[in-house]
């Protein structure tokens, strides 16, 4: 079928962008409503206050989930200290000096391969720590979305990496918020569920996912 196909981009082009879809709308977003999923296995009360958000919802959609605060904050924490894409790859186009905060200097080759570091820039202290958040950078705490709130600070204001960042963010960001909002929603309103290891760590191929499988006992809700 290959051969069939008729475009003014070469093969070369072509492929390389399927495999930007494949990873970004099927391999992220699973791996995004994986990690959801085991971040709220280990907090039994995060799960009670979405429930009561989504028991009596019967159509996910944009309005509906918007209503649904706990869930949102669970999102976009997840998003943050758990990026599906953990680092993302970049050819620099043009000779480049840039400067760090300590005044160190750095210069960057047109040409240069760059990997920018999503998943520990997303975890950075000094950006998202307690002093600026109110919760350690490295925890699951989606309550800190609602401290920033508090100081009129949006998730706008505050950038984390996990949908990138400048001209190839990406496009998909709302679909797959509502996407994997419909599934942890969904889950949630049907199940109980806990972690069966106290800690969850991180494996990483394409994407991150957790590495036990989202391995977790389930109770159905009465």
């Amino acid at each position: 079928m290959w051969s069939q196909f008729k475009s003014d981009s070469t093969d070369e082009a072509l492929r390389s962008n399927i495999r930007v879809f494949l990873a970004g709308a099927m391999e992220a977003t699973t791996s995004f409503a994986s990690w959801a999923i085991s971040h709220l296995s280990h907090a039994p009360e995060i799960q009670d206050q979405i429930y009561e958000e989504v028991k009596d919802m019967s159509v996910y959609d944009p309005d509906n989930l918007k209503s649904a605060a706990t869930l949102n904050r669970v999102l976009e924490e997840t998003l943050r200290l758990t990026p599906a894409l953990y680092f993302l790859p970049r050819r620099a186009t043009v000779d480049t000096w840039i400067e760090t905060a300590d005044h160190r200097k750095m210069f960057i080759p047109n040409g240069t391969h760059l990997r920018l570091d999503v998943w520990h820039a997303n975890r950075c202290e000094e950006f998202w720590g307690e002093a600026v958040t109110g919760y350690p950078a490295t925890a699951f705490a989606p309550e800190r979305w609602e401290f920033l709130a508090k100081k009129g600070i949006t998730s706008r204001d505050m950038l984390h990496y996990g949908f990138g960042h400048g001209p190839r963010f990406w496009p998909g960001r709302f679909l797959g918020l509502l996407e994997v909002g419909f599934v942890v929603g969904a889950v949630v309103k049907m199940f109980k569920f806990a972690a069966v290891d106290k800690e969850t760590g991180a494996k990483a191929s394409v994407s991150t996912k957790p590495a036990d499988g989202v391995l977790v006992n389930l109770e159905l809700r009465k």
